[in-house]
């Protein structure tokens, strides 16, 4: 069985807040992709309004968090 979009952010939103591809930057700043696999999670850096963008083949299923990380 697939999880929908909505079930697999709704896994990650006690975590904070997640954003899908498309989705707005609220804030300027690092966000990191866990890519559910053993390889390392994809950072991107993006300026608030800029539209979070699809990492690793993963489509709709990608889930972008923010970070800490001032890179």
């Amino acid at each position: 069985m697939t999880d929908s979009l909505e079930d697999i952010l709704a896994r990650y939103r006690h975590y904070g807040p997640a954003y899908a591809p498309g989705d707005k930057a609220p804030f300027s700043g690092t966000f990191i992709c866990d890519l559910g696999t053993m390889l390392a999670p994809i950072r991107v850096q993006l300026a608030k309004g800029e539209t979070f963008p699809e990492a690793g083949g993963l489509g709709d299923h990608t889930h972008w968090r923010g970070t800490n990380i001032q890179a």
